[in-house]
């Protein structure tokens, strides 16, 4: 080192003072950025699990709230349709009672007995005779059913749009029936 001029002395001091920490420097970054991206895959990996979870999680409890809800619509729904149904009932009832409370309070005759019977009737649908076929183990129409063309309509309510099924009532047989008929 004695043999070497000042030049170059100069030259290896500002390559130790400047190249080295630079080198050094530019070491502990490209390590930093390692374990940066080591970090970041490992949190970004947690965070993807951690949402997936909170995710499944939601749409759980959504889907059992909603089918808790549509039971309880459901069952509502027959509770009502039940209740109409047994309205119905008492009311037929109640309006026959009526009927033996009059007929009990009046003179009775043939006439008058004739004329009450004809003037209580009630209209029902007459449905087709059936019959079960054996090999297909169906109850089967004897008279073949015409197909009828229904016209299409469109819900009133928008929010009806899009699942809105409306079927026009069949052309049904009815005829009157008396009720008291023994």
């Amino acid at each position: 080192m004695k043999n070497l001029s000042i030049k170059i002395k100069l030259i290896l001091l500002f390559i130790i003072i400047k190249v080295v920490p630079l080198l050094l420097i530019s070491y502990i970054a490209f390590i930093g950025i390692i374990k940066l991206d080591k970090y970041f895959s490992s949190s970004t990996k947690e965070l993807f699990l951690e949402n997936k979870q909170i995710i499944s999680n939601t749409a759980n409890k959504a889907i059992s709230d909603s089918i808790e809800m549509l039971d309880k619509k459901s069952q509502q729904s027959i509770e009502r349709l039940s209740f109409e149904i047994a309205k119905n009932v008492a009311s037929f009832l109640y309006q026959r009672d009526e009927d033996i409370l009059f007929l009990s309070k009046i003179k009775l005759d043939q006439k008058v007995l004739s004329d009450f019977y004809k003037s209580k009737q009630r209209e029902i649908i007459v449905h087709g005779e059936y019959y079960y076929d054996e090999k297909s183990k169906r109850w089967e129409s004897s008279k073949r059913i015409k197909s009828i063309k229904r016209q299409q309509r469109k819900a009133q309510l928008k929010d009806n749009e899009k699942e809105f099924n409306y079927t026009d009532p069949k052309e049904l047989k009815r005829v009157k029936i008396p009720i008291y008929k023994e």
